[in-house]
């Protein structure tokens, strides 16, 4: 297995650094040493040369990495050496617990011993496949992050839609992280805590902020830190797949349908366009992997490739409750307590992750156990897995504690409604209809399923009925996301359970096998081909559905940008015109200036009144021809420094803006150039 993995790593390796430069080699060995505190308890519940103790170990560590670094914050003595320290005392504390409190496991001075949970060995041909299916991460991932941020000869730089939503977002919240207030606080609203789920942007906060020059760019680090996790995610999806299965061929088939061919859009917007006479080119101008909410005004699925691209810290928490679902499925209701313990574990740091995820993947472990409980009439086993149930609840208290779901469930509405009532089939087969296709030929007969795929089923059944029955009040498109990912992650467990029957038979079957996989890759592929292409193609300056395409960063806005960082305190308010700049560039300040502001619509959280409020408010600041009027908003808002660039000038009248400059004695002129002007409000 030498050769696959060395493969894997060296193309990993070089994609890390055509995407963020030299520097990326010396990140490269930083994520591997924060997996090292889980390793051992890969090893204790899968075995010690399994590849999925390898996995399952690397997450583990990387979630405990950031619990111990959150530790450090929070008892408020943040430092590159305490952070070491955190780092070394949770590794000495899980490999010492696992070699010395459980002799099962380290019964020999080599720590070899069985397993918690049996899984057959893996072949060198399987090892091989399933392996090198990893190479579709760095594939996936050169050219749209390659791009990300690119600077031409003039030293603009690029930012294509939809990394513009999230991708901008991440770096705001990971660079109000380096700060170290624990709970973080809202970028977007200065003076609040930040109600989101940050804990995976944890690690490469610390080493954007803690590391060696080269690494303390914030952009750098987190498309570095999206490429190492996007290879642990996939690697947990195969692995979790296979326990479903037992079949490699099976597992290849249905990684490549899943993360590169779930959806049938691309074809459905290709025939679309050509029944219409129109030119192919169009394609370039659509949300490709949307046409399910374009065309139909349905529920929308993200595809796999889009969770690593603009939503890693959602993957990592699904590939750590994807842990735990080995142990359900092979252990089922009578694992051992030990066995219990860890898979508790691995759902209790999805749920540190995001509480929503990790409360499904929590949902599905109980739902299985309880299937089996009921199938063997083993009802007293039950009561272990309150060991489980427990750390769950304990990670939920963690969440409440850190104030990360403070107000989330006022907002949930349960019933088929909103976009779910839209050609509700219809956009489910568009979106997900090339993977249903063999998770149906798996669920037939019914009785023929082994307890080993049962995670998989009720992955599916529940991911199905939270993407219909479940929505948010502020925002009709979030649970169906999860809910898409979560059916993602869950059914290619069933697809590689029926490509396994028709690869176990004679020649033809496998023929067969092999017809329907090219068939239905064929189908789902242009989607995953486009949306690349899409991602990467920041040539494309036009306008969208209300932005444009590609955002363009001028050099004079990030002389303006520098400025801030460098001269301002890191706690200051610094403030721009949040109805002036909209959907496109809603968060310039918090995510290239690293600063606060007072008010902001951010389209990547919930849409709460205060937003709305604060921003009209601040556009008033804007506005308003009185500078007495403008320093007093200024003031009850707690803005240190005002902000006006192109947006500002073409949003607001001349007038308005020549107020800051006409009253030096409320508004100090600190910094102009030829696209943008900062005062600092006197106080």
């Amino acid at each position: 297995m030498f050769v696959p993995v060395l493969i894997v790593a060296v193309c990993t390796a070089i994609v890390a650094v055509i995407i963020a430069g030299p520097w990326a080699l010396a990140y490269l060995p930083l994520y591997v040493l924060a997996t090292v505190p889980g390793w051992p308890l890969g090893r204790a519940l899968f075995g010690r040369g399994h590849p999925i103790s390898w996995i399952s170990g690397g997450l583990f560590g990387y979630a405990l990495t950031c619990l111990a670094f959150w530790a450090v914050i929070a008892l408020r003595i943040p430092s590159a050496a305490t952070f070491v320290l955190a780092w070394l005392l949770i590794t000495a504390v899980t490999w010492y617990f696992v070699r010395r409190q459980e002799p099962a496991i380290a019964a020999s001075p080599l720590g070899r011993g069985k397993p918690l949970v049996s899984v057959p060995t893996w072949s060198a041909p399987e090892a091989r496949t399933l392996v090198l299916l990893l190479l579709l991460v760095p594939a996936v991932f050169v050219f749209p992050y390659k791009n990300l941020g690119a600077r031409d000869a003039e030293g603009n730089r690029f930012y294509r839609a939809y990394f513009t939503a999230d991708f901008i977002w991440h770096t705001a919240l990971t660079s109000e992280l380096t700060k170290y207030a624990m709970p973080p606080v809202n970028p977007y609203l200065g003076d609040r805590t930040i109600q989101y789920y940050w804990t995976y942007f944890l690690v490469p906060a610390v080493i954007a902020e803690e590391g060696p020059g080269g690494l303390r760019d914030v952009e750098s680090v987190l498309k570095l830190n999206a490429l190492c996790s996007g290879v642990l995610f996939i690697a947990m999806l195969i692995a979790a797949t296979w326990a479903a299965s037992l079949s490699a061929a099976g597992t290849a088939f249905a990684i490549v349908l899943a993360v590169v061919a779930a959806s049938a859009e691309g074809i459905y917007a290709w025939w679309d366009l050509v029944s219409r006479g129109q030119p192919l080119a169009s394609l370039t101008n659509l949300n490709i992997d949307a046409m399910s909410a374009w065309e139909f005004s349905g529920l929308r699925v993200d595809s796999l490739v889009r969770s690593m691209w603009y939503n890693p810290q959602h993957s990592m928490s699904a590939a750590l409750g994807l842990v735990a679902m080995p142990v359900a499925g092979a252990a089922g209701v009578g694992a051992s307590i030990a066995a219990i313990a860890i898979a508790g574990l691995a759902l209790a740091l999805s749920t540190t992750f995001n509480p929503f995820i990790g409360g499904l993947f929590s949902l599905i472990y109980g739902i299985v156990v309880a299937a089996d409980a009921i199938r063997t009439r083993q009802f007293k086993p039950v009561l272990h897995h309150a060991i489980a149930a427990g750390l769950v609840g304990a990670a939920v208290a963690w969440c409440m504690t850190n104030d990360m779901v403070e107000g989330a469930a006022g907002v949930v509405l349960y019933g088929l409604g909103g976009y779910a009532r839209n050609r509700p089939v219809a956009t489910l087969m568009l979106s997900l209809g090339p993977l249903i296709v063999p998770v149906v030929l798996a669920l037939w007969p019914p009785w023929g399923l082994p307890r080993r795929a049962w995670p998989a089923l009720a992955g599916t059944v529940l991911g199905l009925f939270v993407f219909y029955l479940v929505r948010l009040s502020v925002e009709g498109s979030y649970i169906g996301f999860r809910a898409g990912q979560l059916m993602q992650l869950a059914m290619p467990g069933l697809a590689a359970l029926a490509f396994a029957r028709l690869w176990r038979g004679e020649r033809p079957w496998r023929l067969a096998a092999v017809t329907i996989a090219v068939m239905l890759i064929a189908i789902g592929l242009p989607t995953t081909l486009i949306d690349v292409y899409n991602a990467q193609d920041i040539s494309n300056r036009r306008m969208g559905p209300g932005f444009r395409w590609t955002i363009t960063l001028t050099p004079a806005e990030q002389e303006a940008y520098r400025w801030i960082r460098q001269e301002t305190p890191r706690d200051a308010i610094v403030q721009m015109d949040p109805i002036a700049h909209g959907r496109e560039t809603w968060s310039q300040l918090p995510t290239f200036a690293w600063r606060r502001m007072a008010a902001a619509r951010p389209i990547s959280l919930m849409n709460i009144p205060e937003y709305v409020e604060r921003s009209r408010k601040a556009h008033r600041m804007y506005a308003v021809r009185s500078p007495e009027t403008a320093a007093q908003i200024a003031r009850e808002l707690g803005i240190d420094y005002i902000y006006i660039g192109p947006a500002e000038e073409k949003a607001n009248p001349a007038a308005s803006l020549e107020k800051f400059a006409q009253r030096q004695d409320l508004f100090n002129p600190v910094f102009h150039n030829a696209g943008t002007r900062i005062y600092e409000v006197r106080r």
